[in-house]
């Protein structure tokens, strides 16, 4: 946290811990996450003896016997959504779940028995700020060009940064087929599910060999839609897909979202949970579409808010 109490440029907020200071080191910590999360401390309903023994935490850093400060050591948890590291010189970083997703890549599953137009508007801002460097690539599953086309341009893309991996298990209408434009690149898969994971295991390798290597969140990749994965393959072929996937992204340091539009609490949803480091929920709020992360790594759930 910086003087004014702002992130720095990676969204990580920074905190001295004065050692020689009657405040424990576990109370600053508590205080600390509690005004990165804009709560007052009582508000936080998971407590610091729950996820770390906070007398353990003070003695761990506290100056030896002769005064002097333990400059070495480091160690790192999660507390209310945010991960935690505190250094033997006092210093506190503190890093919200979702700007560390955001930072590092990952993977998310956003479901949600809702409309294509929320799924629009929360799919968006996950191919990332038009403003800064981005690839974005599609994974199609029985969806229209025209799921992604709307995405890019509603994300500031020119199309010429997008690539769209298109896979039908039905035949492709004349009107489909002739629908096709220079942006963004589309390769069309036929066959089956193997040949598709492949393929846009293929195209992942080569944007990444074409771009020297993706800097983090720098590959924004979509997989639209899961359903007809998880209605026609059991639950170890879909698991078994997805790992690839998922192992994948995260090998390029990628950001992939993969929408399955049914309830959070479907059983389709539990199998495949495993595999993602968060779940968006979506629904239709009564003032438009809102969202909750429900966080793997920190077992961390938001409230709701717009999307």
């Amino acid at each position: 946290m910086t003087e004014d109490g702002s992130p720095d440029e990676r969204g990580v907020y920074r905190v001295q811990h004065d050692l020689s200071s009657p405040q424990s080191l576990s109370t600053t910590v508590t205080v600390a996450v509690a005004d990165v999360a804009g709560v007052e401390p009582a508000d936080i309903p998971e407590q610091l003896y729950d996820v770390i023994d906070p007398e353990a935490l003070d003695k761990l850093f506290k100056s030896r016997d002769d005064g002097t400060p333990r400059r070495g050591g480091r160690l790192s948890f999660s507390l209310y959504g945010h991960h935690v590291t505190v250094r033997g010189d006092g210093s506190i970083t503190i890093e919200p779940g979702l700007a560390r997703i955001k930072r590092l890549g990952g993977n998310l599953l956003v479901v949600g028995s809702v409309p294509d137009s929320v799924v629009d508007a929360a799919s968006v801002p996950l191919l990332g700020d038009s403003t800064r460097n981005r690839t974005r690539l599609f994974a199609l599953h029985d969806r229209s060009i025209s799921t992604a086309r709307t995405r890019l341009s509603r994300a500031g893309s020119a199309g010429s940064d997008a690539h769209v991996v298109d896979y039908h298990t039905g035949a492709r209408s004349a009107a489909a087929e002739s629908s096709v434009r220079t942006t963004p690149t589309v390769e069309r898969v036929d066959g089956d599910i193997h040949e598709f994971r492949d393929e846009i295991v293929d195209a992942i390798e080569r944007l990444d060999a074409e771009h020297g290597g993706f800097a983090p969140a720098e590959l924004r990749f979509c997989f639209d839609t899961l359903r007809p994965l998880v209605e026609t393959h059991d639950d170890a072929e879909v698991d078994a897909f997805l790992d690839t996937l998922c192992r994948r992204i995260k090998d390029v340091s990628g950001m992939g979202h993969y929408v399955l539009p049914i309830d959070r609490d479907s059983p389709q949803v539990r199998a495949i949970a495993h595999r993602f480091d968060a779940i968006i929920e979506l629904r239709a709020g009564d003032s438009g579409p809102e969202q909750r992360w429900h966080l793997r790594e920190t077992s961390y759930t938001t409230e709701w808010f717009d999307v």
